[in-house]
């Protein structure tokens, strides 16, 4: 059961990716521990001794109104500290929160630099605001974002709109 908790912090480190576009501050969302996390495959595959645990098939995790799904998710677990280490989800990755959307074909948290790397097909939108790239990087505890492109013949798409005016 100890494992099922250290798997629930990863993913909400992973469901965290909220982006600065989302306008969520990470560290608050990361306090609300309280919350539950579900975390529904076809397949979950544990390797204790080796601290490793995969879910695969129509992988879906679900926070409080953040939702990540992955056709597959690799959870790596530190022995010695008992610590999440790193979470690798691969295949149609998508993690939603209410008009916010990141996608990839795959999403990689490591705990060591605190950040979330979108690989593939990268792509943020916070409403009708969009960044795209071939990969795109978020420092969790910096709280920024870096966007580069994996190709010389691409570049990073940047697509922001200006906020209405409000009539007073």
């Amino acid at each position: 059961m100890q494992i099922f908790k250290k798997i629930a912090i990863v993913s909400i480190f992973l469901l965290s990716l909220n982006f600065s576009a989302f306008g969520t501050n990470p560290k608050q969302y990361l306090s609300k521990k309280h919350l539950p996390l579900h975390i529904t495959a076809d397949k979950l595959t544990a390797f204790d001794k080796k601290g490793l645990y995969i879910f695969e098939g129509s992988v879906i995790a679900k926070r409080d109104n953040t939702t990540l799904k992955s056709d597959r998710m690799e959870v790596y677990k530190n022995l010695k500290t008992d610590e999440v280490s790193k979470v690798i989800c691969t295949g149609n990755v998508i993690i939603t929160k209410e008009d916010k959307k990141a996608t990839g074909d795959k999403a990689i948290y490591n705990a060591a630099n605190s950040e979330v790397i979108l690989i593939g097909n990268a792509t943020v939108t916070s409403g009708k605001n969009r960044i795209k790239a071939g990969r795109i990087v978020y420092y969790l505890d910096k709280d920024y974002v870096v966007s580069q492109q994996s190709n010389k013949n691409k570049r990073v798409e940047v697509t922001i709109y200006p906020k209405k005016k409000e009539n007073k």
